[in-house]
């Protein structure tokens, strides 16, 4: 298939991001967080052997090597709005990539899976707050009552259904860290709705892997010579190549691409996802068992999740008038 020479009109290229049908931008949003349920799993079983910088910077230098000679034609393309947007394009980097994945790993190091997943169920309560900080977007009864509605879904799996469990579990640093993570992605979050339209999703990311793999590079050489160098086994082999494909080439594109169509508020109640799928993953890959409180927290997640997109889907098939 041929690429147009010159740019696409910004305008063109939103029509084409809001062609996406909210069913499927929410299909893609759900697989991004399972992949990033077992991102969480297994950045806490390999803690002990895999330093936290390390897996970060491989995942995303490995990524970038996999995805450039598919990116490439679109990279040049669009590198005088890379150029034009770097700022812009540093901080989607920093915040997403760089911070919030270094943060997760090490805070694993420390704390629990089930305190994790807890934290991480702030990003929803985060996101709408940072919108209006900084994009003034308005906040709905109807989305105040969809991430009350998906709390208490991710509550009750993460307290098994017994609620009075919240009161015996222990924060420490990790947890501290873990919270450095949820504000980052949460910011993530918000900016990534407003990412430069005339960018190629492909050229976002490879602009933004770049910037990240810079970000990493100096504090990556000093964790190899100071702390711990990153070990080559077949599990530090295996844990690398699901971060690098599952994780990071395949969750981004397919959140980007969700957030594009739902926007950040919505789309960022699909993180309450994670813990449901980090109990899925411990069903079948570490013979948990699935019980009742388990149904009940993914069908209030679910309700919570249906709640919020209602709107968003009657908004995208309601076309709006030009100014």
């Amino acid at each position: 298939m041929n690429h147009p020479k010159g740019p696409i009109d910004p305008m063109t290229r939103h029509a084409q991001s809001r062609s996406l049908s909210p069913l499927l931008a929410a299909a893609l949003l759900a697989f991004a967080s399972a992949c990033w349920g077992g991102n969480i799993t297994i950045g806490r079983a390999v803690s002990a052997e895999v330093p936290p910088v390390a897996l970060s910077f491989w995942r995303w230098l490995l990524a970038f090597l996999i995805l450039l000679p598919f990116a490439l034609a679109h990279v040049r393309r669009d590198r005088a709005a890379i150029r034009r947007h770097w700022g812009f394009l540093a901080l989607l980097a920093f915040f997403g990539m760089a911070a919030f994945h270094t943060a997760l790993y090490l805070s694993v190091n420390f704390t629990t899976a089930t305190n994790a997943a807890l934290l991480m169920a702030i990003c929803p309560v985060l996101v709408p707050l940072l919108s209006w900080a900084i994009y003034r977007e308005p906040i709905t009864l109807r989305l105040v009552v969809a991430i009350v509605v998906s709390l208490f879904g991710v509550a009750v799996i993460v307290t098994r259904g017994a609620p009075e469990s919240l009161l015996s579990i222990a924060f420490n640093k990790g947890d501290l860290i873990m919270l450095i993570a949820v504000f980052t992605w949460s910011v993530y979050t918000v900016l990534v709705k407003h990412r430069p339209q005339e960018l190629h999703p492909q050229s976002l990311l490879i602009a933004t892997m770049v910037m990240a793999i810079v970000m990493l590079l100096p504090v990556y050489l000093w964790e190899s010579l100071a702390v711990r160098a990153m070990p080559v086994t077949p599990e530090s082999l295996a844990t690398v190549a699901y971060v690098v494909v599952f994780a990071s080439l395949l969750a981004f594109l397919a959140f980007n691409r969700g957030i594009e169509v739902l926007g950040p508020n919505t789309g960022g109640l699909f993180m309450h996802v994670v813990p449901v799928c980090a109990a899925v993953f411990a069903f079948v890959f570490l013979g948990e068992r699935l019980q009742p409180f388990h149904g009940l927290g993914i069908a209030a997640i679910a309700a919570g999740i249906v709640l919020a997109s209602w709107r968003s889907a009657a908004g995208l098939r309601t076309p709006s008038p030009r100014p």
